[in-house]
């Protein structure tokens, strides 16, 4: 059977959004957990009076914020306990296409992989960047990941990189996005589910190191498409605990899986504060970005680290 998680984090409209989606949809035996992440709304009460009563989903209401990777695991772990071979890992923000996930799951089956990713599609009708292809290497990290130095990368040498990055038929991939992935159970299991100690953000990251290791594939399937609410979970691009989890996040995977130098992280660092000052200006958030500064320093210095 398939197993379906998703976390709900204040956003209930746009949960209940991508829960009907899914029964409207999805023709293959599945079942539902639907996880309250501690919301500070009704979101719970609001959740509990649309499916306490369906059979097709287990609501289960967390009294603490465990964010993406705990949650998760949770999700995972009450599927593994009803004997689910299969587990869907979406955001509350995706909505599915017609026959998207019965086709994922085909494609599961069929090639034995660990993971299957569909195409992501944004609201404005334009493609996100939901897989890479193969393994980026530092300098293309630095250089396509964040928009502070993606803006003085030309547009063909932007445009060459995407298409090294996003097959456009169906094809192995060395990353997928976590926003959404159907992953193989036993394989999932095998490499220790998420890492706890990421709270949001590059949880695909560290998936994708771990399988690489364990050479466990990932099968891109653009048949199968979804569309994303880019953000709609996580409170935008000007949040400052949004960014330092994604900082913390960032730094803990470039120090315990891909494996950097400290001058490689510090430099990494003074990007993120780069793009922190720029946004947060715009928005007149001084103060929050001169608490990121600060804040990310000490991050930097108390992740945990494996020898280089």
């Amino acid at each position: 059977m398939l197993a379906i998680a998703i976390i709900n984090y204040n956003k209930y409209d746009k949960t209940v959004e991508c829960v009907e989606s899914v029964l409207k949809t999805v023709k293959s035996e599945y079942r539902i957990y639907l996880l309250d992440n501690a919301s500070q709304n009704e979101s719970f009460d609001e959740l509990a009076k649309l499916y306490s009563e369906n059979g097709k989903i287990e609501l289960i209401k967390s009294e603490e914020n465990l964010g993406y990777a705990r949650g998760n695991n949770l999700l995972l772990e009450r599927a593994e306990a009803d004997g689910c071979d299969y587990v869907l890992i979406s955001n509350n923000d995706i909505i599915f296409n017609e026959n998207a996930v019965d086709l994922l799951l085909e494609k599961l089956k069929k090639s034995g992989c660990f993971i299957t990713s569909p195409k992501i599609m944004g609201t404005d009708g334009r493609q996100q960047a939901s897989v890479k292809a193969v393994r980026p290497s530092y300098r293309e990290y630095i250089l396509f990941s964040n928009y502070v130095l993606g803006n003085l990368v030309s547009k063909k040498k932007m445009r060459e990189y995407m298409k090294k990055m996003t097959p456009k038929s169906e094809s192995g991939v060395y990353w997928a996005s976590g926003a959404c992935f159907m992953a193989d159970m036993k394989q999932f299991k095998e490499i220790g589910y998420f890492d706890p100690y990421t709270f949001l953000y590059f949880e695909e990251y560290i998936i994708s190191e771990k399988a690489l290791k364990k050479g466990l594939k990932l099968l891109y399937c653009p048949g199968a498409s979804v569309i994303h609410f880019h953000g709609a979970s996580t409170g935008g691009s000007a949040n400052l605990f949004t960014r330092l989890e994604n900082f913390r996040s960032e730094s803990y995977m470039f120090s315990n899986y891909y494996i950097i130098s400290n001058s490689r992280l510090r430099r990494i660092r003074r990007i993120r504060c780069l793009e922190v000052l720029f946004t947060f200006t715009k928005q007149k958030k001084i103060k929050d970005a001169l608490k990121f500064v600060k804040e990310s320093k000490r991050i930097l210095n108390t992740t945990p680290k494996e020898e280089v």
